[in-house]
C-alpha cells in the first residue's frame, strides 16, 4: 500500500479507542501501513495529542512522534488555496495527499474532504483503509 495521509481524528481515535482506527494505528506501528505527513500535520498531531481531555500519556505521544520520524514519509505540501473548503484546517491534509504517491486520506469526516475528490484524492474510512493494509 502506498503512503496515506491520516486525518488527526483517526490518529486520536486510534490511540484512545478501539475499532478500525486503533487497528490502523497498530498497523502503522507494525510497519504494515505507511503514512505521509507534512510539518503542518505533525504540528497538529502534537497539538491535539497534548490536549488533556484525550489523556494520551507523554510516552505514547513520544512513541508516535518517533515512529513518524523513523518510518513515515515527510512530503513537501502542494500549494493549495483554502477558499471553498468546508473546513480550511483540512487543506494541509489534502496538500500532503497531493504531494504523496498514495493520493489517499483516511478520515472519520468524509464530508469535510468532498472537494478533494475532484483533485483525484481518495477519501477512505478507517475500515476501508484496513482492507488495503498488507
Amino acid at each position: 500500500m502506498k503512503p496515506v495521509v491520516l486525518d488527526t481524528c483517526v490518529l486520536i481515535a486510534g490511540l484512545i479507542g478501539q475499532g478500525a482506527s486503533a487497528r490502523l494505528v497498530d498497523a502503522f506501528f507494525a510497519d504494515r501501513l505507511q503514512l505521509a505527513y507534512t510539518a503542518t500535520i505533525l504540528a497538529e498531531y502534537v497539538d491535539v495529542m497534548e490536549r488533556p481531555k484525550f489523556r494520551i500519556a507523554a510516552s505514547e505521544r513520544l512513541a508516535v512522534l518517533m515512529k513518524l520520524r523513523a518510518s513515515a514519509l515527510e512530503v513537501e505540501p502542494v500549494r493549495l488555496s483554502a477558499v471553498g473548503w468546508p473546513d480550511p484546517k483540512d487543506v494541509p491534509f489534502v496538500a500532503a495527499a497531493l504531494a504523496g504517491e498514495g493520493k489517499m486520506i483516511v478520515t472519520l469526516n468524509p464530508r469535510d474532504f468532498v472537494p478533494a475528490g475532484a483533485l483525484g484524492i481518495g477519501i477512505l474510512s478507517p475500515a476501508e483503509a484496513l482492507r488495503l493494509v498488507r
